[in-house]
């Protein structure tokens, strides 16, 4: 149980957003030793002697559901204090949640359990990360996917980071499963040791070394490995920018109170001197048939102007299309309002809710509850040399999403990423940083900069190496400027890869290594089967 906890912040500090790349698969091999400790019957081993029954599927139940409820806890502030819902509901709701993602963790236990037992280690280690990962992708994919937290977010700043460009988060994912579960393997010989036993030569040394190396803070090796590569990468023209961070209660964002913040928002757009101005999501939280008189025909003259000819602004704003609200974010410049960005992946509950499950609806008091969904792959913003890429509050989590932007149109390949979030729904701790991660992680997996204007943080620029080059602290009303260079080029692999075709290729290479071992267990290759 404890482990579960301590992975939730290896993977993100609420502190200062540090990851703990080495902690994270420790946590994770305490899993991995458990598992192995048990037999495919359920019972507990130790020693040879027979213990108290235990389950793969427990096992997997408490270690990912203490995991994950410590990881996404914050919904209940916005299920309770933003919705209205009463406390135990609220409560009642993030355990079932949790529990139900972690049934795919637990499922995976079990069938590592089942299958791993007399094969060589190497191939149990490999079996484990496969399992896990599945488990990882059912919960990014499935039911409209919350992937938020994966493990593979724990690594952005250990030499992992590496194969951020070509595998993504759940490749960094798969091969840090896969050292935990080598570590376990490793602390077993050890152990038996201890006993008279003997640790396996020197292969095994060897494999703690690389283990080591591979998940310690490598920051030289990190370094040397981008300025190596940043040599043959072609920058666009600096553009500076202004981010806006109104920091308006999310309890008032709605109420006739909260429309300071069109004030508020005004007036910093105008008096912004950059080439650019960026808002967070809803910065005007009413249609524009709704705005005070003459707003909307100011903030148009404003970049009318003549000496704003290289001025542009990303406005995020509630829209409407077809009878339905879009929840959009708006590109203004010279020539008007002339790009619109709408958002696809919707928050369930928050911003769509099924059919089936109005009744749900009777208990929140979350305004604008229902929008129309934007399509996938949107066309990016050509504006003064950049390339644009749009993402609206927690679909930067998705990052195959993302990477359709990069495919979809010829010649359009995106130089730049914007986030416009809003996460006052889930207060100050956690939440905050580690939605900043994925904006780091889509970084590092795109190898192109974001800046993202959020309500109360974390407003902040980010260059194609994740690293954060300029922030304003949260919970802060708070004016972010500064420059940053777009990157020009074709897509990453990874961008190639699943902007084409999803998680796909990764479900399928999983998939492919558990038929594989499936196959030594029952015989198929006995050349795989451990002589122990």
């Amino acid at each position: 149980m404890g482990a579960g906890i301590v992975q939730t912040f290896a993977i993100c500090s609420p502190l200062d957003a540090q990851t703990r790349g080495w902690l994270q698969v420790l946590c994770l091999a305490v899993l991995a030793q458990t598992l192995d400790g048990i037999s495919p019957t359920g019972v507990q081993l130790n020693g040879g002697k027979a213990q108290p029954k235990q389950t793969p599927f427990f096992a997997g139940v408490v270690f990912s559901g203490v995991w994950l409820t410590s990881t996404f806890w914050w919904i209940y502030i916005s299920l309770h204090k933003y919705g209205g819902m009463p406390e135990i509901l609220a409560v009642l709701s993030v355990l079932v949640l949790a529990l139900g993602l972690c049934v795919y963790y637990a499922i995976a236990c079990v069938v590592y359990v089942r299958l791993s037992s007399k094969i060589k280690d190497w191939m149990s280690c490999v079996l484990f990360a496969s399992l896990w990962t599945m488990a990882e992708l059912a919960r990014a994919q499935w039911f409209t996917g919350f992937p938020w937290g994966a493990i593979g977010y724990a690594h952005l700043d250990n030499a992992l980071q590496l194969l951020g460009p070509y595998g993504g988060v759940y490749t960094i994912g798969f091969v840090a499963a896969t050292l935990a579960c080598a570590l376990s393997k490793l602390y077993s010989r050890l152990s038996t040791v201890f006993r008279g036993g003997s640790f396996g030569g020197g292969r095994n040394v060897v494999a703690v070394v690389l283990i080591l190396f591979l998940i310690a803070p490598n920051t030289w090796l990190i370094e040397w490995a981008q300025s190596q590569k940043d040599k043959s990468i072609e920058f666009t023209k600096e553009v500076s920018y202004t981010l806006l961070q109104g920091n308006i209660a999310q309890d008032i964002k709605f109420e006739a109170q909260g429309l300071r913040a069109l004030e508020w928002y005004e007036k910093r757009i105008i008096a912004a001197d950059t080439q650019w101005v960026i808002t967070p999501e809803t910065a005007l939280p009413v249609l524009k048939v709704d705005l005070p008189e003459g707003y909307w025909k100011r903030i148009i003259d404003h970049f009318r102007e003549r000496g704003s000819e290289q001025k542009a602004l990303l406005l995020g704003m509630v829209g409407m299309e077809g009878g339905e609200y879009t929840n959009r974010v708006v590109g203004i410049n010279k020539d008007g309002d002339i790009y619109i960005y709408i958002k696809h992946h919707l928050v369930p509950f928050g911003e769509f809710i099924p059919s089936w499950f109005k009744w749900f609806t009777d208990l929140m008091k979350i305004p604008l509850g229902s929008f129309k969904r934007g399509e996938l792959a949107q066309q990016p913003w050509e504006w003064n040399g950049q390339t644009v890429a749009v993402n609206i509050c927690y679909e930067d989590v998705f990052g195959e999403e993302l990477a359709a932007s990069f495919i979809g149109y010829a010649g359009a390949v995106p130089t730049l990423l914007v986030n416009a979030s809003n996460i006052g729904w889930f207060g100050q701790f956690l939440a905050v940083e580690q939605h900043l991660n994925a904006s780091r992680m889509r970084t590092v997996e795109l190898q192109r900069p974001m800046l993202r204007a959020t309500n109360t943080g974390a407003t902040a620029a980010i260059d194609h190496n994740g690293r954060v080059v300029a922030l304003l602290p949260k919970g802060t009303e708070g004016v972010l400027t500064g420059s940053i260079r777009g990157v020009k080029g074709d897509p990453t692999i990874y961008a190639q890869w699943s902007g084409r075709f999803s998680l796909y290729p990764l479900w399928g290479c999983c998939i492919l290594i558990v038929l594989l071992v499936w196959g030594v267990k029952f015989g198929k290759f006995k050349s795989f089967k451990s002589s122990e």
